[in-house]
């Protein structure tokens, strides 16, 4: 599927029909969704260059809409549009990270203008980062190599490997914890090969459908299936001579690990739904948080497959088991995050770096970094004691065992009372209430850890986006109702 330029959140499908219509005229791409949720699933699986959204549509709350969004995709312009005119309204849009406010009802020309403005915008600023990378000195847009290996000797160790491989061809294995930064490593390795000047790719296998995958990897011909209205090339062709990360690879569908495991033989591969053999030369690094052997051992990988990958295996180590890293981890994402928002570096004090270094970070160092973040956004010292406290109560061996979800409580046992046991549940159906109880327990608690940011509690559920959001729909959650019910 093609990377739409604009996508359309609003529920009013007339409304969401007109607007697609003149986003088509204007000779730009679309997609559309019918509800926040789905415009969120969107924005997270394709990184759409902007968003309209309607903030008029029932159900949604807006100003958390356009900051989710802005949350998933922070490259994404957001475009509102209202019948509201109060200027604390606009005001408090554009301040939650919307860049432009359309009042309804607009003339086609204006919003188009404004859509075609955002689009320059994005091509812009994205074209400046590549004039950069090659005006400038190169190793400038590498991977800070010293804060990724130096300042630990388990990573030292990691960096090691890295180095012997890179300028070989063999597939290399990242294994680690979610939040390690196996992503970081695999760019490493693209950086210090004599591919460095070639694409550097990536694709989590977990994050789309089998059939869409399939699409993503090798392409397809136009007329293929459903949708497909051109040819589009596929990763292993665009990162040709380069370098293709596939993460979470252990999410990959047993049908398509054995096409992956002939391109990976023979170097080449049909687009789907095509005839003509394409060649590619692509160095293949694959990351998984999970113990491959296991998934193996259970049927659900394929073991000529795993012997293919397992070539060169690097385990990247937990951020528990390098805390020496922490202070200058902590003083890179407070810099960062400065520049990113405009805000003033707050002070770590002595007592608030102690608890960083002593938590066991479950979340590694991804879980550093956003907490870094609230900390450069809200300015409150005390407000990272406090969810640094809270995720210790709530720890325990999960933790330890780098396990982000707590333990929930048991759920209260079906009473079956012996006089009207006829009348009562079959055991399936006990057992199925039980189960859905358990996991409406789960997602409560780490949504209400997290401050309902799905994004942050799919991770720590090891689930995708769209699982996630499925789920808090089937079990009836919802932000609005629970932080009302939190105000009484």
């Amino acid at each position: 599927m093609p990377q739409p330029s604009t996508l359309i959140i609003d529920s009013d499908p007339e409304s969401r029909d007109t607007l697609a219509r003149l986003v088509k005229d204007g000779g730009h791409s679309v997609l559309t969704a019918s509800s926040a949720t789905e415009g969120l699933a969107l924005v997270s699986t394709l990184r759409p260059q902007v968003v309209l959204v309607d903030l008029d549509a029932p159900g949604t709350e807006p100003f958390e809409l356009i900051q989710q969004i802005r949350l998933e995709s922070t490259d994404t312009v957001v475009l509102a549009l209202s019948t509201v005119r109060d200027t604390s309204f606009v005001v408090r849009a554009m301040r939650t990270g919307a860049s432009d406010f359309i009042v309804k009802p607009a003339a086609p020309a204006e919003i188009q203008q404004a859509i075609a403005a955002a689009l320059t915008r994005t091509e812009i600023a994205h074209a400046g980062e590549a004039l950069g990378s090659r005006s400038s000195d190169p190793e400038h847009h590498w991977p800070d190599l010293d804060l990724l290996f130096r300042n630990s000797e388990r990573m030292r160790a990691v960096e090691n490997i890295v180095r012997r491989a890179a300028d070989t061809n063999a597939t290399i294995l990242l294994q680690g914890e979610s939040g390690t930064g196996k992503e970081m490593v695999a760019k490493a390795i693209h950086y210090i090969s004599q591919r460095r000047d070639k694409p550097f790719l990536k694709v989590n296998c977990a994050s789309l459908p089998g059939e869409l995958l399939e699409s993503e990897l090798f392409g397809h011909e136009k007329g293929a299936f459903t949708g497909a209205h051109r040819r589009k090339p596929g990763k292993f062709e665009l990162a040709h001579r380069g370098t293709f990360l596939l993460d979470e690879i252990g999410e990959m569908p047993l049908g398509l690990q054995a096409k992956l495991l002939h391109v990976l033989q023979d170097g080449k591969f049909f687009r789907v739904g095509g005839s003509e053999l394409i060649d590619t030369d692509v160095r293949l690094v694959a990351a998984t948080n999970k113990d491959l052997a296991s998934v193996m051992a259970a049927g659900l990988f394929r073991e000529d497959l795993y012997y293919r990958l397992n070539v060169v295996t690097i385990a990247v180590p937990p951020l528990r088991e390098r805390r020496e890293e922490i202070p200058l981890l902590v003083e890179h994402f407070l810099k960062k995050f400065g520049r990113q928002y405009d805000r003033e570096t707050p002070n770590i004090s002595p007592e608030t770096m102690r608890l960083l270094q002593e938590y066991t970070w479950p979340g590694n160092v991804r879980e550093l970094e956003n907490m870094i973040k609230r900390l450069v956004v809200l300015q409150n010292d005390g407000l990272l004691h406090e969810e640094i406290a809270l995720r210790r109560g709530r720890g325990g061996p999960a933790s330890q065992s780098g396990l982000a979800v707590a333990t929930p409580p048991a759920p209260p046992q079906p009473q079956v009372s012996p006089t009207n046991f006829e009348a009562s549940l079959g055991l399936k159906e006990i057992a199925k209430r039980a189960a859905l109880a358990a996991e409406k327990a789960v997602l409560k608690e780490v949504l209400d850890r997290v401050r309902w940011n799905r994004a942050e509690a799919s991770r720590l559920l090891k689930i995708s986006y769209k699982a996630l959001l499925y789920k808090i729909t089937a079990a009836g959650l919802d932000a609005k109702s629970e932080r009302r019910g939190r105000k009484k």
